[in-house]
């Protein structure tokens, strides 16, 4: 059973079991011919035939990244960590990139619309969240930057749209005034955009597309990025933001026995070391 974890007030963690999404939660994104494709026919173009087992696995991806915004929403907890989540290539009417339903969109227009809250998305995953960036752009209350490997899949992501709160970092292999280089460097180039960018927006709660496979022995990209630079970035967004809510997922990763695991724990146990912080419920009372 997929379960995720959760920081919790007294500073303890929990482990607590997902759920399936319901359709009326798939529908506030995506197409309902394409939920129905995938629900009840069991059909994407992400697998052969009709596969019950990885269409429910893939309701469940987005049930779990829900729980996890239901217990920051509640101010049972700081930090929710849902690894299946962040399935970022997902788009309204069709999957893509191993991704079948948007969940952190979802949970964005969950927050965004029945909780007032101003989102903000950072995704480092190597490649670009085309899907979660396509899916949230009219969405005023929702910011999103990307910093990914220029020209890999989907081939997207070259430029921004601040009028839209849409960023993108494309890191390239050359470096000059208009591009930013691959590797560390990058990647913190990306990581201070972020925080620019953020700052000015002022979110009320974060979500990390928190992809390890920027790492420089993964087999998807060529971005060369260290295991201490990924996992530093958890450190320093919690400095940053000490009080704020942040869910984190998984998004890619391609070495599963080894830098995959390692970098998602240790990313994720940075971002929920205590700071010192309030609740959110308290906060906005």
């Amino acid at each position: 059973m997929l379960r995720h974890e959760l920081e919790s007030r007294n500073h303890s963690h929990e482990v607590t079991d997902t759920r399936f999404a319901t359709r009326e939660e798939l529908e506030r994104i995506h197409a309902p011919e394409y939920i129905e494709q995938v629900i009840d026919r069991y059909l994407s173009n992400e697998w052969d035939g009709a596969r019950p087992d990885l269409a429910m696995l893939a309701s469940q991806f987005v049930g779990g990244t829900l729980v996890a915004l239901e217990a920051l929403l509640s101010g049972r907890a700081r930090t929710a960590i849902h690894f299946p989540g962040a399935k970022h290539h997902a788009q309204y009417d069709f999957s893509s990139g191993f991704c079948v339903f948007n969940d952190f969109a979802i949970a964005a227009d969950i927050a965004t619309k029945d909780y007032g809250l101003r989102v903000a998305i950072y995704d480092f995953d190597g490649h670009h969240g085309d899907g979660t960036e396509n899916l949230t752009a009219e969405n005023s209350k929702i910011l999103t930057l990307s910093v990914h490997e220029y020209g890999i899949f989907p081939g997207t992501g070259d430029t921004s749209s601040p009028e839209k709160n849409v960023f993108n970092v494309p890191l390239t292999d050359k470096k000059s005034t208009f591009e930013v280089g691959k590797g560390d460097d990058g990647l913190g180039k990306g990581f201070s955009e972020f925080l620019h960018v953020a700052r000015n927006f002022k979110p009320d709660l974060i979500m990390v597309a928190a992809g390890a496979d920027g790492h420089r022995e993964d087999p998807l990209t060529n971005l060369t990025y260290s295991e201490e630079e990924m996992i530093l970035q958890g450190a320093l967004l919690r400095r940053f933001y000490p009080e704020i809510p942040i869910l984190i997922g998984g998004a890619g990763g391609y070495q599963p026995d080894t830098f995959t695991p390692s970098i998602w724990a240790g990313y994720s146990a940075n971002v929920a070391a205590s700071l010192g912080w309030q609740s959110f419920t308290e906060k906005r009372k």
